[in-house]
């Protein structure tokens, strides 16, 4: 989408990183550790190799037959293929013993990758790093990754862009409910219909797709709201609360004119809670665009995250 952040933990990025792991040798610590997005999605860069290798094998086990053995197989981690140093061969072995030929096997090790990309978003497998326990999502969704990009001049709001991407965990659903305070987006991204429902304290708004979702595809939504000019208040703070599991956050604030005396970022706070208190480990620099980035993983059960600001009056 035009104008959309790149983030290396996209979904698209850990595909692609499951299809790369495949070749040569297949899995190995080496390989793995150039796989960044698959290592924050299994728990974190700074894990133990053993930790995440054994969460990739759970994963891939947790799928239906044949996807689990054919995965165990194209990465080199089932003992019947030990040894093999080319994917080929691999697929050549997986083949003879399944009776199928090697074109057979390479389209069933993809598909495969796709339904394992699922199981590692939604965090469906014994050992997965946060039990996010999908089906309390009111949508029946996960949100893969959630960018928000605010701009804030002299105090005041001045434009507020977020980026929603996310996989369906499940068939047919038609739309996506997000509440806001705001009352529409200003885009909702390409053949995406937008129906506003007023509530109390906001609105609902409903994201309505050309075609019913499908359980592990992908999906964005862009958005833009932009400052009221009847409201003089200033901004204090920009943050999310996440009904929806989420795995990643990144929130980024320019601030243009006025600079704050101290910006902070929160997590894992209730409504009455936020924004906390600074403190020397959540206390955030701009860099030389006077822009504070901080991002989030794992995010659920309605808590609110974000980073907030102040200035001396």
């Amino acid at each position: 989408m035009r104008g959309q952040p790149t983030d290396t933990e996209d979904p698209e990025e850990i595909r692609r990183e499951l299809l790369y792991l495949r070749k040569g040798r297949g899995y190995t610590g080496k390989r793995l550790a150039a796989c960044r997005a698959l290592r924050q999605v299994l728990g974190g860069l700074d894990l133990p190799e053993a930790v995440l290798r054994e969460r990739l094998v759970f994963a891939i086990c947790s799928l239906r037959d044949p996807d689990a053995d054919v995965l165990l197989a194209v990465y080199a981690l089932g003992e019947e293929v030990a040894g093999e140093s080319r994917l080929q061969l691999r697929r050549d072995a997986y083949g003879k013993a399944h009776g199928i030929g090697r074109e057979a096997v390479a389209d069933r090790d993809t598909k495969a990758v796709d339904r394992l990309l699922v199981q590692l978003i939604t965090g469906w497998y014994p050992k997965s790093p946060l039990p996010l326990r999908v089906p309390e999502s009111h949508n029946a969704i996960v949100i893969a990754s959630i960018h928000t990009r605010t701009i804030v001049e002299n105090r005041r709001h001045v434009e507020t862009r977020r980026w929603i991407r996310f996989m369906a965990t499940f068939d047919g659903a038609e739309y996506v409910a997000i509440a806001s305070p705001n009352a529409e987006p200003a885009y909702a991204g390409d053949g995406v219909r937008v129906q506003v429902v007023p509530v109390e304290n906001g609105y609902v708004h409903r994201f309505w797709f050309p075609e019913p979702l499908n359980r592990g595809g992908l999906y964005t939504l862009e958005s833009r709201i932009e400052s009221d000019p009847n409201d003089d208040r200033w901004l204090t703070e920009d943050s999310m609360a996440f009904h929806e599991p989420t795995r990643s956050a990144r929130f980024e604030v320019v601030f243009k004119g006025e600079r704050p005396d101290i910006v902070w970022q929160f997590s894992g706070l209730t409504d009455v809670e936020r924004p906390g208190r600074p403190s020397a480990d959540r206390v955030l620099q701009a860099d030389k665009n006077d822009a504070v980035r901080v991002t989030f993983h794992d995010q659920h059960g309605g808590l609110w995250c974000g980073v907030a600001w102040r200035s001396a009056l």
